[in-house]
């Protein structure tokens, strides 16, 4: 298993919202409660391990679901 990067997690949930349709601060919204992650990783700052493992398992489940986001 590779380790996953703060930028990794960025371009995760960019090419997430576009698929979808959808800003990337909605799938931060919907997938952990907190809009204003987005902006803040965009900015430099980070999230813990936790909330990026909650992102990902929200974006894999609802990547082929066309009513998650």
């Amino acid at each position: 298993m590779t380790a996953m990067t703060q930028n990794d997690l960025i371009q995760e949930i960019e090419a997430f919202a576009a698929r979808r349709g959808v800003a990337p601060a909605t799938v931060t919204s919907r997938a952990v409660g907190n809009s204003r992650l987005y902006s803040r990783m965009k900015s430099g700052g980070g999230c813990t391990l936790a909330i990026a493992e909650r992102l990902r398992a929200w974006m894999a489940k609802y990547d082929d679901d066309e009513v998650a986001a």
